[in-house]
């Protein structure tokens, strides 16, 4: 007589954690002159418009901060829109409850800064230098990125949202609750990266680096697919 069938028990994954985003509205913001702005100041509750400096001064206003040093500046309760930040310093800035609207720069320093609360959309960036950044409830939407360079820094509850980036670097960083959405990457390096609730399917994915560390990130069956060739280099796995 047989014995009896023991089936090994399957693991219930648990599902996976999207971006907690929080809320936050924008009221009775003082409109301000963006080249007023000076590393390390506190600005709270102003609005910075290029279209409006332009027209109360007569002077191109995209342009006003391009090349600025802003090092260690400090925005709560503010608005950007259509600003060119091209070589702007923003090293160690800290942003809270900051809305970046048709924000342009074809070179970004930011790395070091703290972002809380902080939506950026319509913006286009050439390279962005935020490495060693702490970002936290941060939202990119319908943004055109070249290279955005987050090595090394802290993610929590970020969404990219309609966003085209040729390359974002990911390597060493600590990200969690971190998702994309119709979104496309050519290239995205996760060397080292450490990773909780990273979901990955809502982008077109092209070469990926580092796939070793993408443990914690959930992908499509397509995207594994597609992954399949550097996970087998990967592990040392000959198919043949």
């Amino acid at each position: 007589m047989a014995g009896p069938c023991y089936r090994a028990a399957v693991p219930r994954l648990k599902p996976i954690q999207r971006p907690r985003i929080d809320d936050f509205s924008l009221h009775r913001l003082e409109e301000a002159d963006p080249s007023s702005l000076l590393g390390g100041d506190p600005r709270t509750s102003d609005r910075f418009e290029a279209a409006r400096f332009a027209a109360e001064t007569g002077v191109e206003g995209r342009g006003v901060l391009a090349g600025a040093d802003l090092a260690g500046i400090e925005f709560s309760e503010c608005e950007l829109d259509g600003l060119d930040l091209s070589d702007t310093r923003l090293v160690d800035a800290r942003l809270r409850e900051v809305r970046m609207t048709g924000v342009t720069a074809s070179v970004l320093t930011g790395h070091g800064g703290g972002w809380r609360d902080v939506v950026v959309e319509s913006s286009r960036l050439g390279a962005a230098e935020l490495y060693e950044s702490r970002w936290n409830s941060v939202v990119l939407r319908g943004c055109k990125l070249g290279f955005v360079n987050l090595r090394a820094s802290e993610l929590v509850d970020v969404l990219f949202e309609d966003c085209a980036i040729d390359e974002l670097d990911l390597g060493d960083a600590t990200a969690t609750r971190v998702a994309f959405e119709r979104c496309s990457i050519d290239t995205l390096e996760v060397s080292h990266a450490r990773m909780t609730d990273v979901d990955l399917r809502g982008a077109d994915l092209g070469e990926v680096r580092g796939v070793a560390s993408l443990r914690g990130a959930v992908v499509s069956f397509e995207q594994l697919m597609g992954l399949a060739p550097a996970l087998a280099d990967g592990v040392g796995l000959r198919v043949e």
